[in-house]
């Protein structure tokens, strides 16, 4: 058979977990320059190392911590913490990492502080750096718990637009930056994608909504559903300890409530009720699954507070400006936190960034367009057109590379990219201009997400530099998978030019479980149906019949698919149909 590895399934699990968003602290204050003017310059950079500083503080060296009696925290060994809650029953395990590699090196660290089984797994919410490590503390009988939106969750963040996600997530997570580049990713220690490219995702085997108790060694543990990172996030909390395992709804940095590897905006309005929830218990210790944990009460009460009061302050200030018919980027560059805020150094735009949120929560809530009618119909060839109006290419080029010299580095990456979009330019000499202020840019931010991006970005115009490898996944995750995730993207993965004038079926058939899916190309569209077909929809051309377990094998590559056809793993009535009707769809990861 033709086709290889033609679905995206999940393996591009390994980037995703999370993103970054206003100007960050090397740029914060009024920036008022727009596309006519440069005479507004931005603010000079800061004189310490901010983000180093942050690095050495929140992250550290990996280091294990009991923050409350037979209450761990690991540190300092991936972008996530792992938490282990220790009871004469065994253990439990609040987000085993990001990738087994990383998850085996806490495990054989955590060992010198406890013993005894792996009782129960706990999934603060479905990012891979959460959850790409629980192959390695999962055992025979070890339950894992979740919401019962953690699968959807999982499944809609790696579907249809995950392809441009990876790519995106690769340039945010810095792979090919030294740590003189970029020391930390903010939160935690920088990811290393190719460990993650091999994923230990176990699915839950407990699913919840509300407010689930469970007890373990005689402790009581409560878990709470708290929209905020993602919508099937949830908090942990500890009676007896009075310890809460907030997840992702809080770190010592700025939210993250648009994150640029794109995805959609976080649910802010929910996100602060959720951070209301937990101030509600008052814990006396806070262990966030990003950054140091908390241990004094008085502390806890006045960062949660702060923390909901800046997310709050955003989204009104948004809504304030929506009403009033404030234009998108006016917001963007006007919305600041207010200064009470802005000083805390765990609201520091290190990680999110204030405009960016901005520009998400407008977004999610009112849309594309924001009132101004001129861009209702936008002309074409815009780019060229005002290049040509600003003296032609060579022009605009001395002026950007002024600007880079005179320290206006926003105003040359903006003139730059602006010639870049028009065609106009020499692509020899714009791409090294272009590079060097993404550099000049990047040289000055302090946000993790803002600098990694400039920079991978820089890189790509040297030269296509390696990518991390292929990913895996593990058999055991891989046939927990549900099928309709092998077949939900496969409208975006067709080849429009190929079946433009194409009108036919295809039938799947899983004799083990009596599923059906008809695939319908029609036009440059597919459509796909579980069950018995549409009315109107033509007889398959072929019907393919193999077992879920085999075709999930085949998507990921797993299983050759010479050896499918030859061994009678998989059958088809009509082989060579088939391939001409797969051959339409994109192949590979």
């Amino acid at each position: 058979m033709k086709w290889k590895q033609w679905l995206p399934v999940v393996v591009g699990l390994s980037l995703w977990a999370c993103g970054g968003g206003n100007s960050s602290p090397s740029e914060s204050g009024t920036d008022t320059q727009d596309a006519g003017t440069s005479d507004v310059k931005e603010t000079p950079p800061p004189q310490g190392g901010v983000l180093e500083e942050y690095c050495e503080e929140q992250v550290g060296q990996p280091s294990i911590e009991e923050v409350a009696p037979d209450l761990f925290v690991a540190r300092g060994f991936d972008l996530a913490n792992t938490i282990v809650l220790h009871t004469e029953e065994g253990n439990v395990v609040i987000d085993p990492s990001m990738s087994p590699e990383r998850a085996q090196t806490i495990r054989d660290a955590m060992a010198e502080h406890i013993d005894g089984p792996i009782v129960a797994i706990i999934y603060t919410h479905s990012h891979l750096d959460h959850i790409g490590g629980a192959s390695v503390w999962a055992e025979e009988g070890t339950e894992i718990w979740a919401t019962d939106a953690f699968f959807p969750h999982l499944m809609k963040q790696y579907g249809a637009f995950r392809d441009g996600e990876l790519k995106r997530a690769t340039l945010q997570h810095a792979h090919h930056l030294s740590e003189a580049e970029l020391p930390c990713s903010a939160v935690g220690k920088r990811v290393d994608l190719t460990a993650a490219l091999k994923t230990g995702i176990r699915k839950p085997t407990h699913t919840f909504s509300g407010i689930q108790e469970i007890v373990v060694g005689g402790v009581t543990i409560e878990l709470v559903e708290a929209h905020g990172e993602t919508h099937d996030q949830l908090f942990v909390y500890i009676p007896s300890l009075e310890a809460l395992m907030c997840g992702d709804n809080y770190y010592a940095a700025f939210p993250n409530l648009y994150t640029i590897r794109g995805t959609s905006t976080r649910p802010v309005d929910q996100w602060v009720r959720s951070l209301d929830q937990m101030r509600r218990r008052d814990p006396a210790v806070l262990v966030p699954s990003h950054t140091k944990p908390l241990l004094h009460r008085d502390e806890i009460r006045e960062t949660l507070r702060d923390y909901r009061d800046g997310i709050q302050w955003l989204y009104d200030e948004v809504v304030r400006g929506a009403n009033a018919l404030e234009d998108i980027d006016s917001m963007a560059h006007r919305i600041q936190l207010p200064e009470h805020l802005a000083a805390k150094p765990y609201l520091r735009e290190l990680y999110g960034q204030v405009d960016w949120s901005v520009r998400g929560i407008y977004g999610s809530q009112v849309g594309w367009f924001d009132g101004r009618a001129d861009r209702l119909y936008e002309p074409t060839d815009v780019d060229a057109r005002e290049i040509e109006l600003m003296g032609g290419a060579e022009s605009v080029l001395a002026t950007a590379q002024a600007a880079q010299e005179s320290g206006d580095k926003r105003w040359a990456v903006h003139l730059l990219g602006k010639l870049r979009d028009s065609g106009l330019a020499d692509p020899a000499t714009l791409k090294p201009a272009l590079a060097a202020a993404y550099r000049e840019l990047a040289a000055v931010q302090d946000n993790t997400n803002g600098r990694a991006y400039l920079l991978e970005s820089a890189l790509l115009l040297d030269g296509e530099p390696e990518p991390p490898g292929s990913a895996v996944v593990d058999d055991e995750f891989l046939q927990t998978l549900p099928m309709n995730v092998f077949f939900d993207v496969l409208g975006a993965r067709l080849k429009v030019e190929m079946a433009v004038d194409v009108v036919e079926s295809m039938a799947f058939d899983f004799t083990d479980t009596g599923l059906r899916y008809v695939v319908t190309v029609r036009q440059g569209v597919a459509e796909v149906v579980e069950g018995e077909p549409l009315p109107g929809t033509p007889e398959p051309v072929a019907t393919l019949t193999t077992t879920e377990a085999t075709w999930r094998r085949l998507a990921v590559g797993a299983l050759g698919q010479v050896e499918a056809v030859t061994s009678g793993l998989l059958e088809a009535d009509n082989l060579g149909a088939v391939i001409a009707f797969m051959a339409r769809f994109e192949q590979g990861y």
